[in-house]
């Protein structure tokens, strides 16, 4: 499924199958960053979709930006035009940019749209690239692998025929094991910036990023045939927002974050029908955790992950997030008659049912 702006943007007006061109309004401040939006997650130049840009003054522009005419909106003809705003929608600017628009005679979400509309194309397009998940596995079993120092390879090797989900640095266990996982997840951004090329020589399987991660890593591109994206709701620069409270969401492309990429993989497992659901090598017992007040708390644990070689997270775990986060998706499994079960040997996870992992086969 190859990405054309034009396609895509022709799905939300009908402009595009008039013939209409398009042109960037208010591009000197932000257009680096959308081009890089696109470039990161859909790996196209979006520069080659665009007809042109649009200034107030040529005198402050040069004739050509990103190898593209510049013009006045004199210059342009208006009513075969569709003409997107770059600048960040809430700025005066942008007001002023949408007054002057509609004075020629356009019509918002319709000939002239504001920023929003780069982010709403790259969330529908992925969202259809998702929709092959929906229901995949219905009223199957999975287990969500986790990354504690309980994890062994020969637990692995008897799940090796069983769907499963691996994150993070699990590929350290490759070596000693034939078990692979059938899906991948990570959203650390500082992980993903370390380990990014480990994971495209490592992971041949479908590989879900969390859209909030991968812009400050360069380069970074997304492979079409293995790779897709999500967006995690609730976090700035890895931190929550003000007040969050974490939710359980459904939508496979804008899922609930929940300070552990375990719960990025529950709600993707979710989404895909399976009805049984087995944690295993989660521990959640931590070295270094934090409360939401901010309260360091330390605990003598020998090592937080099944491997020596295994790089610690630079943030350590919010625990309260955490559990609430655990909380909701065993109250969501309830309401809907799905099964979570806790098969890790020990550890101090306790929110879910304990279930012997060796009669599982």
């Amino acid at each position: 499924m190859n990405f054309d702006f034009h396609i895509e943007l022709g799905k939300i007006t009908p402009k595009i199958a008039e013939g209409a061109k398009i042109y960037i309004l208010g591009a000197k401040s932000s257009w680096e960053h959308i081009c890089n939006q696109y470039k990161h997650l859909v790996n196209v130049d979006l520069n080659i979709f665009i007809d042109g840009f649009i200034v107030n003054d040529k005198n402050d522009q040069n004739n050509v930006f990103c190898d593209k005419p510049v013009y006045t909106l004199s210059e342009i003809e208006i009513m075969n035009a569709v003409i997107l705003i770059s600048s960040p929608s809430y700025s005066d600017s942008t007001y002023e940019m949408a007054r002057q628009l509609s004075s020629c005679g356009m019509f918002w979400r319709h000939s002239y749209f504001t920023s929003e509309i780069f982010m709403t194309i790259l969330m529908r397009y992925e969202y259809q690239r998702m929709l092959k998940f929906q229901n995949v596995h219905k009223n199957k079993r999975c287990f969500i692998v986790g990354n504690g120092p309980s994890l062994t390879t020969g637990d692995l090797d008897k799940i090796k025929d069983e769907i499963s989900f691996g994150s993070n640095e699990v590929y350290l266990l490759y070596e000693k094991t034939s078990w692979r996982p059938s899906y991948y997840v990570i959203h650390d951004s500082d992980r993903l910036k370390r380990i990014q090329n480990q994971i495209h020589e490592n992971i041949n399987c479908p590989r879900f990023y969390a859209f909030n991660s991968v812009f400050d890593i360069e380069p970074f591109f997304m492979n079409g045939e293995f790779d897709y994206f999500y967006y995690l709701d609730g976090i700035v620069d890895w931190f929550p927002l003000k007040d969050y409270s974490p939710d359980f969401s459904s939508n496979p492309f804008k899922l609930s974050w929940g300070a552990t990429v375990t719960y990025d993989a529950i709600q993707l497992a979710f989404y895909m029908g399976f009805s049984e659901i087995h944690l295993l090598g989660m521990d959640h017992d931590y070295a270094f955790m934090i409360n939401t007040k901010g309260d360091l708390i330390t605990r003598d644990v020998a090592s937080d992950n099944f491997s020596s070689k295994y790089t610690p997270s630079v943030h350590p775990l919010m625990v309260d997030l955490v559990d609430a986060s655990y909380e909701n998706a065993n109250e969501y499994a309830k309401k809907h008659g799905i099964k979570i079960y806790n098969a890790t040997r020990g550890g101090k996870l306790e929110m879910f049912e304990r279930i012997d992992f060796d009669a599982l086969f």
